[in-house]
């Protein structure tokens, strides 16, 4: 009897640890992914937040400029903060590297998570909290921030200094409410919806009788909001200005979309019906005094509804069949922290980790069916933004190519800023294609590849196409191109590329990521004829295949192409 009593005491001491590891495996999932899919290649918005303000930081400006550059309006934002994180790397770098912006934008919901569980009591309510915002948050539903630095660095920032907002003004300290002042103005000027703060922090200090401390944090406000609308316009192209009964039933109904999104795994269709579920829940614990006893969730959890509504307003005429990513987010933390207060409604302090328990199956569910539904579009979004990428190297030019994926929408702006960022040392696309050197690689007699792809011009020799090992799985980074000449042998990295038509032709789901492209500068290569081969280095083994293709640089030589290859 004795030595059941200490293994059970045993078993409790270890009890959060062990909901400690479980909560970790849907982060480091995610994060493994946001690390594969992050790109050091500046994307759509990006031109405009980042490489267009260090490209005049770099020509020199005055003060007053520069600060008409970081408040300046951008569809109804002032990314202040974000464009402070690049003016910062610059003035320290030289440059920027957007694989350490988009670590920075992942930190920062890593950073809202931690600041919720740290404000939690006790050990019990931390673990029970953590397990449900690892769940809840980190899963590839929110997949826009976690691999595209240009939605987490606004989208995940703002929530952090949202959530460190309220859980300061929760301390009851005056240094706590300047820190809580100083979180608001930061939210502003990250995105609009940060601006839903200050109404929210009002509330907790009505709620809370601190009249004194109310009235200072609504001059805040007012100071605040001036400069957020100074000079404020709408963008046209969202229609914000038409006032009408249908117009306001538009943006209830995609208020509620938001809202129920993150259960749907982001379909609008059902969305709206669980949006009241989500309201009746919050009602329910308000009811039961979570405002008083659950501060800091429950405020936290009203910001992101009142924020949704925010968001509701300014893209409800925009709204498709899919939410948005980037603000599935949002809802995410709402239904995290509504669960949360449900389970410490009703808590047995005897089992503090019953309720938890009946629910972990739901929550993995849940996970999981995010991961498997956004892994292809993540997956989607990765090849989309390489392809444009090497095509810009290829070409020099965007949106050339046979897909014409672009950089950027608009047509000749990657150009007019790649090109000047390039020449001044500011930020280059990376090259993918890098010399290799590896031990002499046998002839393979099983590889199954081809080249789909072999494009000589002025500026780059590009070569794609598949390669897989029969019984293997393709993986990233296994395979390279060699180019044999008279004289020597040059073997290059190439860039994975997805290629769903192979592994459907030869009916091997393994071999998605056999795809290949890889792009050699001209300057990488002596001006002599080449034979173009396959490599792959699988498990430690280098196995190469020679194809018949040629690539012609001699003077006076007209570049071959290859034959016509098709799976």
């Amino acid at each position: 009897m004795l030595s059941s009593s200490r293994t059970s005491l045993w078993f409790q001491r270890r009890l959060p640890w062990l909901w400690a590891a479980a909560a970790a495996m849907p982060i480091l999932f995610v994060a493994t992914t946001a690390v594969s899919g992050s790109r050091n290649i500046v994307y759509y918005d990006e031109f405009e937040t980042a490489l267009e303000l260090l490209l005049r930081i770099n020509a020199g400006l005055d003060w007053r400029e520069l600060l008409q550059r970081l408040f300046a309006l951008s569809n109804e934002h002032r990314t202040v903060a974000s464009r402070l994180i690049f003016a910062v790397s610059y003035w320290l770098t030289g440059g920027i590297n957007f694989h350490v912006i988009s670590a920075i934008g992942n930190l920062f919901l890593v950073g809202a998570a931690a600041i919720l569980v740290a404000t939690a009591a006790t050990t019990e309510r931390r673990v029970r909290l953590g397990v449900l915002l690892a769940f809840g948050l980190f899963q590839l539903e929110n997949f826009e921030g976690f691999i595209w630095a240009g939605a987490s660095i606004d989208h995940f920032q703002v929530l952090t200094f949202a959530v460190a907002a309220v859980a300061a003004l929760a301390r009851g300290t005056r240094p706590a409410w300047v820190l809580g002042a100083a979180c608001g103005v930061w939210a502003t000027f990250t995105l609009a919806h940060g601006a839903v703060v200050w109404p929210v922090g009002a509330l907790m200090l009505w709620q809370q009788r601190r009249w004194a401390w109310l009235g200072a944090w609504g001059g805040v406000t007012i100071v605040a909001l001036a400069i957020f609308f100074y000079g404020f316009a709408f963008n046209p192209g969202h229609h914000l200005s038409t006032v009408s009964f249908g117009h306001a039933a538009r943006i209830l109904i995609y208020w509620l979309t938001l809202l129920g999104g993150p259960l749907t795994l982001g379909a609008a269709k059902f969305a709206p019906w669980l949006g009241l579920v989500l309201l009746g829940g919050l009602g329910y614990v308000f009811r039961r005094g979570a405002a008083k006893r659950e501060t800091i969730p429950f405020f936290t959890a009203l910001y992101a509804l009142g924020a949704l509504a925010l968001v509701a307003f300014g893209r409800s005429e925009l709204a498709g069949p899919q939410i948005t990513s980037r603000y599935l987010v949002i809802g995410d933390l709402a239904w995290a922290l509504l669960l949360y207060m449900l389970i410490e409604a009703h808590t047995d302090p005897l089992r503090p980790y019953r309720e938890l328990l009946w629910l972990l199956p739901a929550l993995v569910a849940f996970n999981l069916a995010a991961d498997v539904k956004f892994l292809p579009t993540i997956q989607d979004f990765n090849e989309m933004r390489d392809r444009a990428a090497t095509s810009f190297m290829q070409y020099g030019e965007d949106g050339r190519g046979l897909l014409n994926l672009r950089l950027h929408p608009s047509p000749g702006h990657a150009e007019r800023l790649l090109t000047p960022a390039a020449e001044r040392g500011i930020y280059a696309l990376p090259r993918v294609s890098r010399a290799r050197e590896f031990p002499a690689a046998e002839p393979s007699t099983r590889m199954v590849a081809a080249l789909d792809e072999l494009v000589v011009n002025d500026r780059a020799v590009t070569l794609g196409g598949w390669a897989m090992l029969p019984g293997e799985r393709a993986r990233r980074g296994e395979v390279f191109v060699v180019l044999d000449g008279k004289n020597s042998r040059y073997i290059f990295s190439t860039l994975t590329l997805p290629r769903s038509d192979i592994a459907k032709y030869y009916n091997e789901p393994r071999w998605k990521l056999g795809g290949f492209r890889a792009v050699l500068f001209r300057d990488q290569l002596p001006a002599e004829d080449f034979t173009v081969g396959v490599m792959i280095v699988h498990r430690g083994v280098a196995e190469v295949m020679m194809t018949a293709s040629r690539v012609l640089l001699a003077p006076g030589q007209a570049p071959a192409v290859p034959l016509a290859t098709k799976p």
